[in-house]
């Protein structure tokens, strides 16, 4: 299984990155923002471990690609930063994290988009075959509106 998830995450994180750069939103000639929403583990089989693991993998994956980096600013979610803020720093500053350098930067709405995703697993052959599926959201921070959903990216195991 984490043989197959490695793979998985590989696959994963090349077609997300060209599936994300080659979106309207990300060609604009402005940097957009990209706030790490979660993956969620729907798959009733995949360990806690394994499971974070590879959603790990798939955002390492994004953040050193540098066509992606051209066009993205990451950012690490908000609630995790103000937290590391209250820990750290004891303060409320707009700290944000991009390319891993911390310090203070603009956040423009317009250009601000969260990524959330889901993983499924659907079992067929009398569970000797596994399929795992995984789709992602692209949302428009001003207004919510879903501006990007994928075909799920998939992989079949058979066991």
């Amino acid at each position: 299984m984490p043989v197959a998830l490695i793979e998985f995450s590989d696959q994963v994180a090349q077609e997300l990155a060209a599936d994300l750069t080659a979106l309207p939103e990300f060609n604009t000639g402005s940097r957009v923002t990209l706030v790490f929403g979660d993956i969620a583990n729907k798959t009733g089989i995949v360990s806690t471990t394994d499971f974070e693991a590879f959603r790990t993998r798939v955002r390492s994956k994004l953040m050193t690609s540098q066509t992606v980096r051209d066009k993205v600013r990451f950012v690490e979610n908000r609630a995790r930063v103000d937290d590391l803020r209250r820990r750290e720093q004891g303060s409320s500053q707009d700290l944000l994290q991009e390319d891993g350098r911390s310090g203070r930067a603009p956040l423009n709405e317009r250009y601000t988009y969260f990524l959330d995703g889901d993983m499924y697993r659907v079992a067929r052959g009398g569970d000797t075959v596994n399929m795992y599926l995984l789709n992602f959201n692209l949302t428009n921070m001003p207004d919510g509106e879903i501006v990007w959903s994928n075909s799920p990216y998939e992989i079949k195991q058979e066991r």
